[in-house]
């Protein structure tokens, strides 16, 4: 791999590849950072079900598995504050989520949303049916059912 100059005055570094791809088998885990650690674990621990295997630095971060590796997610308090990108805007689009079972399974963990008082979007039937809600920080979470089991 080797860097090249990207457009003139962009101030973008564009890279020109010149190996074979790295083999990647898996996606590790998802970090995200928070502004309230404990909404954050009502969301993803009590609401999707992720099981806490531990914190780390000081409780400034929380460790959630969905059953198979030590953590898929894990969420750490903001060291900083801001607003988040506008949506559409460069950057993390959503993280999808699959729940075990039928679209029957799905339909139950929509309703278990709206329970919470999430308001769900972007339903999609077919082949993969799904649809999204926001975690407490604004981050798009997609729920979906494999038709494949």
């Amino acid at each position: 791999m080797r860097g090249t100059a990207g457009a003139a005055g962009s101030g973008v570094m564009a890279l020109c590849y010149t190996t074979r791809a790295v083999k990647l088998t898996e996606l590790g885990h998802v970090s995200l950072f928070v502004r309230d650690l404990e909404a954050a674990l009502r969301f993803y621990r009590d609401l999707l079900g992720l099981r806490e295997t531990g914190r780390g630095k000081g409780g400034r971060i929380a460790f959630l598995s969905a059953g198979v590796h030590h953590h898929d997610v894990s969420l750490e308090v903001a060291r900083a504050t801001g607003e988040r990108p506008a949506r559409g805007a460069p950057g993390l689009y959503h993280i999808a989520f699959r729940v075990a079972g039928t679209a029957g399974d799905l339909a139950a963990a929509r309703r278990e949303a709206e329970g919470h008082g999430l308001v769900p979007f972007g339903e999609m039937a077919g082949a993969t049916p799904s649809f999204c809600v926001k975690d407490p920080d604004g981050n798009e979470i997609e729920l979906y059912v494999d038709p494949a089991g």
